[in-house]
């Protein structure tokens, strides 16, 4: 999908968060010892972040089809990025390979998973990634947090197809296999961000007890939860030691708590004029801010949820202009 943030304002303050953290959490390290990796897309636009806002010039990109890959070396921000036909299974094992092309020894990673059919495979790959990676590195994955597809309810069984979230309960269970936490139990759409950050707590524990050296753990950074054109959750997190270190940046006024701590972001569309003018507002209330501009600039019942988002994150919305490229 087009990286299009003049209608996915929410992906793009998600982007931006992440790529701050970065910058703050590798503040303290030598930069050329980092590299960043992820599924860049056709555009390559968090590779490019990642050079122009933190100076992270090693950077890898990978994609499953050649013709993306083709596109991502096109737009790469340097003649040295590295762009590879791979699947995100099959890069854990290819790390060593590229610390050691590229002279570094921290990874930055990113899987940024699309599809809620798949959700368990995708966990499966985050788990192998987070048992490659070393007290240092940084993991991100998104995923899709839609609740399974209502067709699925016929496959269960009829005592239970009727009751729409024990439905729901059950076919997660069956998707997500042994990440499903047997103690949750879902009752709205809302608890989706609650359910699936619980799956990769699950999932950290089980990489802790399966990580070669064994003195290993897994630190949530930021959470968050946005709607796109699909639910998303993402989770940020730094591999630690046994003893904590190295520690999360309490420079980043975001960082998460634990892993209850999730970011819901819900920022208003606004046009460029409107993003100006509200920078303005910060101080008053959703009521206040319509009185001032004479308009809502949500709907009522979503108002004063996307106003305190827009206060939260206004700094990271994305601003336009018109560019031509001769």
């Amino acid at each position: 999908m087009p990286s299009n943030y003049t209608t996915r304002p929410n992906k793009h303050v998600d982007r931006e968060l992440f790529v701050d953290l970065v910058g703050c959490t590798v503040s303290n390290t030598q930069i050329e010892r980092c590299a960043y990796i992820s599924m860049g897309g056709p555009q390559m636009t968090d590779h490019i972040a990642m050079y122009r806002r933190n100076g992270i010039s090693k950077l890898y990109s990978f994609d499953l089809e050649s013709n993306i890959v083709l596109r991502q070396q096109f737009n790469a921000p340097t003649q040295n990025t590295q762009c590879k036909t791979h699947t995100a299974a099959e890069l854990p094992a290819k790390l060593n390979d590229i610390g050691h092309d590229l002279d570094i020894d921290q990874f930055i990673v990113w899987f940024d998973f699309t599809g809620a059919r798949e959700r368990g495979s995708q966990l499966a790959d985050f788990q192998a990634l987070l048992q490659a990676l070393s007290p240092g590195d940084i993991a991100r994955v998104a995923l899709d947090a839609s609740l399974p597809s209502e067709k699925l309810k016929a496959e269960l069984s009829k005592e239970i197809q009727d009751h729409h979230f024990p439905a729901m309960n059950a076919l997660l269970g069956r998707e997500f296999g042994n990440f499903h936490p047997e103690n949750f139990t879902l009752t709205s759409q809302n608890d989706m961000s609650k359910y699936l950050s619980a799956c990769i707590q699950h999932l950290c524990d089980r990489a802790t007890e399966l990580h070669p050296s064994g003195q290993i753990s897994y630190r949530p950074m930021l959470q968050t939860y946005y709607a796109d054109s699909s639910p998303m959750f993402t989770v940020t997190i730094l591999i630690q030691n046994a003893q904590g270190e190295p520690a999360a940046p309490n420079g980043f006024c975001y960082l998460a708590t634990d892993w209850n701590d999730i970011e819901n972001l819900e920022v208003p569309e606004l046009t460029a004029r409107e993003k100006s003018y509200l920078d303005r507002l910060l101080d008053r209330d959703a009521a206040g801010l319509t009185g001032e501009l004479g308009y809502e600039i949500a709907r009522a019942a979503q108002m004063s949820r996307q106003w305190d988002s827009f206060k939260k994150f206004h700094r990271f919305l994305p601003q336009f202009q018109h560019v031509e490229l001769k």
